[in-house]
């Protein structure tokens, strides 16, 4: 699928403090699930074979996928949070809601997303199941969602949705990105129409989101595909040009200091001020005087 298509449907959160299900025979989802392990190291069997997730990994599998969780130390037992979440919002309405089961009694036919039971969706390039080991800071996303969910405070979905979709694309491997940019279409191609985007409407009060939200695509992923391929992010770039716009403004016209802020697309002119001085060191009545920067 299209990365651009993922909105999760956040389902269902848990927290298990100090694991003590080693016992239980391995189990399958009916949708995606986010784990967390902190405190200890966890022992993961999956896919025949036994990976090691010290404190503070991540552990993203699909559906249908059989896992099992054991202590590597049992007396010192780890804590596990949860996410089980839809890639979209397609079937939010679903008041079927299936709990994973011991793997030999998996049904396809229950799977929450129906076209990845259909093989409509495919979802390669997600590259699952994702392992990322020593990870503090993704966990604690993780752990903040897992909080929201069960707290329930206003848009806690919506909230927990955008956490996940982060995670996702913050938690894909260098490799992994390679090969996705070359299945949607050509990143160089994306990272350029970001680039001549922000050319064409740096003036306006644009920014990061908008970008990416103007070319269909995640902040994140936008960023990382115009980093890649022209040293920048979108926000860094949009910088760029207002400051470039700005300075031939000050430089080679008369005209006020809060105009020249309005008409390169500043908040005003504190903002405008601000910025010249973090990126140019000196403040725009500085650079006037001056005759150059």
């Amino acid at each position: 699928m299209e990365l651009s298509e993922i909105n999760p449907f956040p389902r269902t959160r848990g927290c298990f403090e100090r694991w003590i299900y080693d016992d239980f025979p391995p189990s399958a989802s009916y949708d995606f699930r986010m784990f967390v392990f902190t405190e200890s190291a966890a022992l993961v069997d999956m896919n025949g074979g036994r990976i090691r997730m010290p404190a503070d990994s991540l552990l993203i599998l699909g559906p249908g996928v059989p896992y099992h969780f054991r202590n590597e130390d049992p007396s010192d037992p780890f804590t596990l949070y949860c996410l089980s979440f839809d890639l979209t919002q397609e079937y939010r309405n679903t008041s079927r809601f299936h709990l994973p089961v011991n793997s030999p009694q998996f049904r396809p036919e229950l799977l929450v997303d129906r076209k990845i039971q259909s093989g409509a969706r495919d979802i390669s390039n997600l590259f699952l199941p994702r392992i990322v080991r020593d990870c503090p800071e993704l966990c604690e996303r993780v752990i903040l969602a897992e909080r929201l969910f069960r707290e329930k405070p206003i848009y806690y979905l919506e909230r927990c949705s955008g956490i996940i979709k982060d995670l996702l694309f913050a938690s894909l491997p260098e490799s992994a990105e390679t090969e996705t940019v070359q299945r949607t279409a050509g990143g160089a191609v994306h990272a350029r129409d970001a680039m001549r985007y922000i050319e064409e409407h740096f003036r306006e009060p644009i920014n990061e989101q908008s970008v990416a939200a103007a070319l269909n695509f995640h902040p994140y992923y936008l960023a990382r595909l115009t980093k890649r391929y022209f040293g920048v992010t979108p926000y860094q770039y949009l910088i760029q040009c207002r400051i470039e716009e700005a300075v031939r403004l000050l430089l080679h016209t008369d005209q006020p200091l809060g105009a020249i802020a309005s008409a390169c697309g500043f908040a005003g002119l504190s903002h405008f001020s601000t910025v010249m001085r973090r990126k140019t060191g000196l403040t725009p009545g500085e650079i006037r005087k001056n005759g150059h920067i």
